[in-house]
């Protein structure tokens, strides 16, 4: 329609509207008229006068919310769903357009209410199936996720999305076979696009097929050379591979990542330190800066040390309940948040092992790296002796629940039960928080005394962990505390492995008093417990023959 035209149109359907004042197809016919003429805040008022004449219409309410959105009126978007709403209660159209609103924004957890009204009535609309289950895996409910999705591939067997998101999920609920299963089918359905490869890659990586894995992320690159998520995965892959020096030049490109990896508010790109070689440290001032999580933060601090004895005076921006830690590293200042440093590089802290060219046979090894905090490890000394002569083992059971292997690597704290019913052994709880649905039973102080409620810091976790003779737990932030701290510590690993663990040995070259208790792929927890439970007994046995 010519503008002419639009202008003619526009006259006669005003003229129109004057003899039909509540005629709504009027109104919808100017809508049309209007943004033909480019006048969208006119189509917005035309249109939010036809909700106005006919609320009970639920569609009208969702035209305004799409209308409103295609003018970049993004925040007036929901109040108009929700306006529809009001005068259509449980309309299951508006509800939908609701659902999926919130969904765009991660809102998951409303998103998920919604959904959840949304699915039992219509229980073969694959679309919101799909989504129902984003919304249950993203809030941490990954069985009922993987429920809804199946549902969906009743319904249609061929729902490419619904078979992607199975093939990245079901690994991680420890069914590795039916995650490669789904990811086949998602690649048979879109072979050669760079999702699909991804996915596909990443389920054969889950079961140690990691020549075959490679080669779909490989392709997912020659497809999407700018894929974040394909350059992370093969960079994870390279390192659990051992082969390092790829590995840490790809891991590079994680911040290209920028809904996971964010650089600190002072970063400055030409600060950014590009290694010894280039830029030799002596007399020169550096900030680390932590960029992942609490155990990333203590096994990679061992790099400040090298840094320190290059010359360098090191500044350290981490976590505050890691700050007295890391504050016992002689010539390493930690910054309190909101203060400014005056320096002249800064580097991401998993950038270390690239600038430092680490490989398995080349990496600071010596702990212990950090220390107690003194007045905290003589208070917790006093509180720990055992004048029976018992060992003493702390445990720790449970990582955080949002991490994304934590099904795999978490185990019930009643697999312990071997270890803490265990004569001659005194077992110390090392899990700060209540350890989620992992905690499965309740133990009195005889079987596991719990002290973790008076942790201030982590000076408080080492300064316990270093009284301690041995500790027994899953990969979380403690088994990178012991080892740091050099005690001796037997990490329960799942068939998975985070990449720092490598494949196939039972010892790790980043920590010398560390020993790997793997779980094949089909294996039990309890079964792999069981033989942690005998390895202990053999030490109680060489104690007293």
């Amino acid at each position: 329609m010519d503008l002419e035209h639009a202008r003619e149109t526009f006259a006669r359907l005003g003229a129109a509207l004057k003899q039909n004042p509540a005629s709504v197809d009027t109104r919808l016919a100017l809508v049309k008229v209007c943004l033909a003429m480019e006048d969208g805040i006119s189509a917005v008022a035309w249109q939010s006068d036809a909700c106005r004449i006919a609320p009970q219409h639920p569609e009208l309410w969702t035209q305004l919310a799409q209308l409103l959105a295609d003018q970049g009126r993004e925040a007036e978007v929901e109040p108009a769903l929700r306006l529809g709403l009001a005068a259509n209660p449980g309309a299951a159209l508006l509800l939908t357009a609701l659902a999926e609103y919130c969904l765009d924004r991660k809102r998951h957890g409303e998103a998920l209410a919604i959904y959840q009204a949304l699915v039992p009535p219509d229980p073969r609309n694959t679309r919101n199936l799909l989504h129902h289950g984003i919304c249950l895996e993203h809030t941490y409910s990954l069985a009922e996720a993987a429920a809804s999705y199946k549902a969906a591939l009743a319904v249609k067997p061929d729902y490419l999305e619904a078979h992607m998101n199975l093939g990245s999920l079901l690994w991680r609920l420890e069914d590795h076979e039916g995650s490669l299963k789904h990811a086949r089918r998602a690649h048979e359905l879109q072979p050669d696009h760079a999702f699909t490869e991804c996915i596909l890659g990443s389920a054969l990586h889950h079961l140690n097929r990691l020549e075959e894995a490679e080669v779909h992320l490989l392709r997912a690159l020659e497809l999407q050379p700018d894929f974040p998520t394909a350059h992370i995965n093969l960079a994870v892959l390279l390192l659990l591979a051992g082969r390092f020096e790829g590995g840490w030049r790809v891991y590079k490109r994680r911040w290209d990542d920028t809904g996971n990896f964010n650089r600190p508010d002072f970063y400055r790109p030409e600060m950014e330190w590009q290694g010894p070689h280039t830029q030799p440290l002596k007399g020169r001032r550096i900030v680390i800066y932590a960029e992942q999580g609490l155990g990333d933060v203590i096994h990679f601090i061992r790099y400040a040390r090298v840094m320190q004895e290059e010359g360098a005076t090191v500044y350290c921006s981490i976590q505050p309940e890691l700050a007295s830690l890391v504050d016992s590293m002689q010539g390493v200042t930690v910054i309190p948040p909101g203060r400014n440093i005056v320096a002249d590089y800064h580097v991401a802290l998993l950038d270390l092992p690239m600038h430092y060219g680490t490989t398995g046979q080349a990496m600071p090894r010596e702990v212990p790296y950090l220390q107690a905090p003194a007045k905290q490890a003589a208070a917790w000394k006093a509180r720990l002796k055992s004048p029976d002569g018992k060992l003493k083992v702390g445990i720790a059971w449970a990582g955080h629940h949002i991490h994304f292997n934590d099904n795999n690597r978490s185990m019930p704290l009643s697999a312990f039960g071997g270890i803490t019913g265990m004569p001659g052994v005194q077992c110390f709880s090392l899990q700060k928080g209540d350890g989620g649905r992992f905690t499965d039973v309740v133990l009195d102080d005889t079987q596991m005394v719990d002290f973790t409620a008076e942790w201030g810091d982590f000076g408080d976790s080492a300064a316990m962990i270093a009284n301690l003779d041995l500790v027994i737990c899953i990969d979380s932030a403690v088994a990178h505390l012991a080892g740091a701290l050099g005690k001796p510590i037997w990490l329960i690993l799942p068939p998975n492995p985070d990449w720092r663990w490598l494949l196939e040995r039972d010892d790790s070259p980043w920590y010398p008093t560390m020993k790997l208790v793997r779980r094949s792929h089909g294996e039990a927890k309890a079964a792999q417990m069981a033989r942690v439970v005998e390895a202990l007994k053999a030490i109680q046995a060489s104690k007293n023959p």
